[in-house]
């Protein structure tokens, strides 16, 4: 993280330094919109989908894989962030693990021994 301050004073002594934050907040403006949109007009599928695509342009452009890639929210993060219940979130993330569109990682054991009941 950098104080607003300094980040602004440095902007005023760098012109390509503020034009190049002026076009990064640009971009989250449109980017937000766009998310903004989704929740009003989609449907729960078309929405986590579109998270899905959205993630997946946004790591292929920092150059990682479009395709394999850890999803870091979880399903009540998700919904949150998508406007819907946690058990949609879900249930519309298995329908396509089911229709083989996604792969889920699902349970990580950390314990295995003590699982042995």
């Amino acid at each position: 993280m950098i104080p607003f301050h300094l980040l602004e004073a440095l902007c005023r002594e760098v012109k390509s330094l503020q034009q190049h934050v002026h076009k990064m907040m640009s971009a989250e403006i449109v980017r937000e919109t766009g998310q903004m949109m989704l929740l009003g007009n989609l449907s729960a599928e078309q929405r986590v989908a579109a998270l899905l695509q959205n993630i997946s342009r946004r790591l292929q452009h920092r150059g990682y894989s479009a395709t394999c890639f850890t999803l870091r929210m979880t399903r009540e993060d998700i919904g949150s962030y998508l406007g819907m219940t946690l058990e949609t979130a879900s249930r519309t993330l298995s329908r396509f693990q089911q229709e083989g569109l996604v792969r889920v990682q699902q349970i990580e054991l950390l314990d295995l021994e003590a699982l042995d009941l």
